[in-house]
């Protein structure tokens, strides 16, 4: 995580085992999530880098995007398996899948 004034590295985050795809923070600032080629997500502290879940065992291939809901209590990825899944921020247990194929 990088300092958007002054362009100094802040934070390392660690923990995925291949390409990072995607990144996103909570609409407070407090929580970054990533997602990867690794098949998971992870969802840190913003402000030292703690991790405080892994999102893992439900998308089949990559995990290509995710976004945090405008309250920040759930994160959705998107996966190239066609499917999206949301997940609590607060157990990060998932709440929904979306399964089916996108035309666009």
């Amino acid at each position: 995580i990088w300092d958007a004034v002054t362009g100094s590295l802040l934070i390392t985050l660690s923990g995925h085992t291949y390409y990072v795809n995607a990144c996103d923070f909570s609409p407070d600032g407090t929580l970054v999530a990533t997602t990867s080629n690794d098949r998971t997500a992870r969802v840190c502290n913003a402000e030292n880098g703690t991790l405080l879940w892994v999102l893992e065992g439900r998308h089949a291939l990559a995990v290509l995007g995710c976004v945090f809901s405008p309250n920040g209590k759930r994160v959705v990825t998107v996966g190239n398996d066609n499917k999206v899944h949301v997940w609590c921020t607060e157990t990060g247990e998932c709440q929904l899948i979306i399964e089916g194929e996108h035309t666009d």
